[in-house]
């Protein structure tokens, strides 16, 4: 997904939430946003009611809160500029791996550039193409519907509907074949029946 602008780290929790969709990122923001509320409206508007240490209690918890979460940010984004390198790589090594016909080694780097990171949408896909062309289309099948789950996966919208019409047309080639076999074998002493 490469780095993040510096911008995104200024709302507690959101640069978690855009990267990974992480509920405690989504609580961390949405507990900011409930403090931040209190402290404006306990200045602003009820000042009468709290005292002035109470107040500037709340306005220090909140930048605290505020700068905390900025810097582990901003950190947390910069040591993970360096995997996500060494990934790019990763899927170049698979995505040769795969054209080889290694599905093995293929499957096995994919997989550790998804365990890094589960939203990496080409991976994901690279994995459906390569469960197909393994005979695993229900693996393949789930890889997609999880993949459309994500956002950004319509900017794969053909490539998906692509791999789901081959899934398709694989299985209807399966069940003619085992239709075919079941069908008991033509009799020798039939004879034509004339018209």
């Amino acid at each position: 997904m490469g780095r993040m602008p510096w911008a995104t780290c200024w709302w507690p929790g959101l640069p978690q939430m855009r990267d990974r969709g992480s509920w405690a990122g989504l609580g961390l923001a949405a507990g900011f946003a409930i403090l931040l509320n209190l402290v404006l409206v306990g200045t602003l508007l009820w000042s009468d009611f709290l005292p002035r240490g109470a107040r500037t209690l709340m306005w220090a918890l909140a930048s605290l809160v505020w700068a905390g979460s900025a810097v582990y940010s901003r950190y947390w984004d910069r040591g993970r500029a360096v995997p996500s390198d060494r990934t790019a790589d990763a899927f170049v090594e698979a995505r040769e791996q795969y054209l080889k016909g290694n599905w093995f080694e293929a499957e096995c780097l994919l997989a550790g550039i998804l365990e890094r990171n589960p939203r990496d949408l080409e991976a994901r896909l690279l994995l459906a193409t390569l469960l197909r062309h393994t005979g695993r289309r229900d693996e393949a099948a789930r890889q997609l519907d999880r993949l459309e789950r994500f956002e950004g996966s319509g900017k794969w919208v053909l490539e998906i509907r692509r791999e789901r019409q081959q899934l398709q047309a694989a299985k209807t080639e399966e069940d003619d074949a085992e239709h075919e076999a079941a069908l008991p074998p033509p009799s020798a002493d039939a004879s034509p029946q004339a018209a």
